[in-house]
């Protein structure tokens, strides 16, 4: 019997996933291509995109409703007049030029669009490098897009962004949902490079014949605006005003649903806007989190160990891991430049760092990596805690970090909080879709989608017996990180 089904681009930090998503918010099929975002080229990234939609429509007697991207979120793209990518490279000069954008414009661009102009990272830190030393070059950007609107592009031909994606540049006005015209100005950049925003949901275009022959997608299939990854985690699992919610996988954003802007004072945090008009998000980020258990199965295991594995002698290990401390990325996020020694989104200069024991194994390893990013997250929820003045009584959880049963109950008994997990792990993909659902009319407004469509999963809940023990361990976890600092 042939299904109805959305079609969904997640294109993250260390791969690509096309999904098919059912009107229930099931996932029929998804297709994963690795890649490395620390290497990534358009040319490369748009085969892996193209091949997957391919591979996941072989065999699939499905009608695809309406299509919609997601991506990772501050890489963008730029294009010449004939959509082609312009490459450059980042130097010392580039960030150095960099910092005097935060020094003259950083505190107006945080103020207005939530993030700091990261220097040789975010857009709003590179590109009036671009144009006052680099003129020749500079002259020939047409567009910049952020990543999923570049798939869009690559799909429809056309060029738009939205909100959640455009954030991300430093350059936007997350009051008004526009762009900040004033700071575009003041920095001497071209208004005419800046994409049309429009709502999440809203139809883009259609498949473009030579999209359709690469993927085999029909070409009147219609494509709808989605969104940053993260916000479409969040809706996904149906995250609503005043509550929290993180979406696990590289990294750890958490992130808060509120119905009014919040600009932390000391700027430690990120403020954006949500999918939903009239809300918006103040996110802290845990930093890397699955990277390091991915470096756990792919080097120490050489790919012979799965992550089932990996998981069910991690679960017989005790609480605190026989005295095992790891430190691989998981950090307490303070974005602004005061916080800045040497990691640009971390308050300590701290290497990576396994200490305690020097005869571990492998299950006592990932143990110790799954309480580290379970403390990670204490830190982040409480500074969250702090800069809203909210209460939290669970935290949502979904992504592939998720999908372990015992870092969700190591997390639950660290921060002595029900964790909900949804269904549907890979939330995003549902988010994106609910996106596409609406924009179809398939659902008629964002409650009547998330009913439908997201479905509550595993509860873990706290065990007392453990709460008291990791507090001691936390303690114990965050006094040797301040003295590591030090060293």
């Amino acid at each position: 019997m042939r299904t109805d089904s959305f079609l969904v681009i997640d294109a993250g930090s260390g791969s690509v996933k096309s999904f098919l998503v059912s009107t229930e918010g099931k996932i029929l099929k998804r297709i994963e291509k690795e890649w490395d975002r620390q290497n990534w080229n358009s040319e490369k990234a748009w085969s892996e995109i193209t091949e997957s939609i391919s591979d996941l429509l072989n065999q699939m007697d499905t009608r695809i409703l309406g299509i919609s991207c997601t991506s990772m979120r501050e890489e963008f793209i730029l294009l010449d007049e004939q959509g082609k990518e312009l490459t450059y490279k980042l130097s010392p000069e580039s960030e150095k030029y960099g910092y005097k954008i935060i020094e003259e414009y950083g505190k107006p661009m945080y103020v207005s669009s939530g993030h700091w102009p990261v220097p040789n990272w975010i857009a709003g830190g590179i590109l009036p490098w671009l144009y006052n030393t680099m003129p020749t070059f500079s002259e020939k950007i047409s567009k910049i897009l952020m990543i999923s609107d570049w798939i869009n592009y690559k799909m429809s031909g056309e060029c738009a962004t939205d909100g959640t994606s455009a954030c991300e540049t430093s350059l936007f006005n997350l009051k008004k949902r526009e762009w900040d015209r004033f700071l575009i100005d003041k920095l001497s950049l071209p208004k005419s490079i800046f994409p049309k925003v429009l709502r999440s949901c809203s139809e883009l275009g259609h498949i473009t014949e030579e999209t359709s022959v690469l993927t085999g997608i029909p070409v009147d299939v219609p494509i709808f605006v989605g969104g940053a990854d993260t916000q479409c985690g969040l809706l996904g699992m149906g995250t609503l005003t005043c509550e929290i919610a993180a979406v696990g996988g590289t990294t750890t954003p958490l992130q808060v649903v509120i119905d009014s802007p919040i600009i932390d004072k000391r700027m430690r945090t990120w403020t954006n806007t949500y999918l939903i008009e009239n809300k918006w998000t103040l996110e802290s980020n845990v930093g890397y989190t699955g990277r390091g258990v991915r470096w756990i199965r792919d080097i120490l295991c050489g790919n012979q160990r799965n992550y089932n594995e990996l998981n069910s002698k991690a679960e017989k290990i005790p609480p605190g891991s026989n005295g095992l401390l790891t430190y691989l990325g998981p950090h307490l996020f303070n974005s602004g430049p005061p916080y800045w020694p040497t990691d640009k989104l971390g308050n300590l200069p701290i290497e990576p760092t396994i200490l305690g024991l020097y005869n571990f194994d492998i299950p006592l390893l990932t143990r110790a990596v799954f309480e580290s990013n379970s403390y990670g997250v204490k830190l982040n929820l409480d500074q969250l805690t702090e800069i809203s003045d909210l209460e939290f009584n669970f935290l949502k959880f979904c992504g592939g970090n998720s999908k372990s049963s015992v870092w969700m109950q190591i997390q639950s008994d660290v921060l002595d909080l029900p964790i909900h997990v949804p269904q549907v792990k890979d939330a995003s993909a549902v988010g994106a879709a609910i996106l596409s659902s609406i924009g179809t009319g398939y659902y008629s407004d964002f409650e009547d989608a998330i009913s439908n469509m997201v479905k509550q999963g595993s509860i873990y809940y706290p065990r007392r017996e453990n709460v008291e023990k990791y507090r001691h361990f936390y303690n114990k976890w965050i006094e040797k990180r301040e003295r590591l600092c030090k060293v």
